[in-house]
């Protein structure tokens, strides 16, 4: 049975299937990146007749999500996060004159302090706290933090009708910072990504299942026109990603969120 197997998997034309699968479940699961395609921009247009005031881009990188969100919630104010120096330069350039969104050069984590961040300036949207194993040439660097429970007190910032969390790995560190406006039910949805960083950090799918549901919120996968919302199975712990729905449980828009 053994030479079967090896025969098998080694074999081109197997080989080449199991690729092909590999791919179309790869594709099932929704793993791109490009707003218009990945059901970002639908979640956006969701609320676009909602009454939405204050929104937070945290990971806003060059703003592309923060103008993106600007232009769809023309009511709402853009709170965006960027913790690395030289690509909150580039972001404050991009976003200059428009003012629905305002810019801060510091990420948001579980305590007030510095994080050391790894980022390549060829590729600043894999700036991350972790240690994987990117190519190319990283630098180090220390990035301040507050957490978002500080900064809502500091600004008298009663909720948050949208949190965006980009972060790459650190999504776990930001929810850790807003315990007190979860506990108090002041966030009204939040969108995450979850993937291959969660390697690393070991959290993983069940744990923001476990710190959502535990706040009142159910939990769901985000797909082009939907949010597949359903209850945890070790089956999803695929880290392919890389977006997922939090959303409390009461909200009106949650059958319009289902796609219905």
């Amino acid at each position: 049975m053994g030479l079967i197997t090896k025969r098998l998997r080694t074999n081109f034309f197997a080989k080449s299937l199991a690729k092909a699968c590999r791919q179309y479940l790869k594709w099932y699961n929704n793993p791109g990146f490009k707003f218009h395609r990945n059901g970002e921009q639908w979640l956006l247009e969701r609320f676009r007749h909602e009454p939405m005031r204050t929104v937070f881009d945290v990971g806003a990188n060059v703003g592309e999500w923060s103008k993106l969100a600007a232009a769809l919630l023309p009511d709402a104010t853009i709170y965006a996060f960027e913790i690395v120096p030289a690509t909150f330069d580039k972001l404050r350039t991009a976003t200059q004159g428009n003012r629905a969104i305002r810019c801060f050069d510091h990420g948001l984590g579980d305590q007030n302090g510095v994080l050391s961040i790894r980022y390549d300036t060829a590729a600043s949207g894999h700036a991350t706290f972790t240690d994987y194993p990117w190519q190319g040439h990283l630098t180090t660097i220390p990035g301040r933090v507050v957490t978002g429970d500080s900064f809502l007190d500091e600004r008298s910032i009663d909720g948050i009708d949208l949190l965006k969390i980009d972060v790459e790995g650190a999504e776990h560190l930001v929810l850790h910072g807003l315990q007190r406006a979860f506990a108090e039910r002041r966030i009204r949805l939040t969108y995450f990504e979850y993937g291959r960083y969660n390697v690393m950090t070991k959290f993983l799918l069940k744990d923001f299942y476990e710190f959502f549901g535990q706040h009142g919120y159910v939990v769901g996968k985000l797909f082009t026109d939907f949010v597949d919302f359903r209850e945890y199975h070790p089956d999803d712990e695929d880290f392919t990603g890389p977006h997922y729905v939090a959303c409390r449980a009461e909200e009106p828009l949650l059958d319009r969120l289902k796609g219905d």
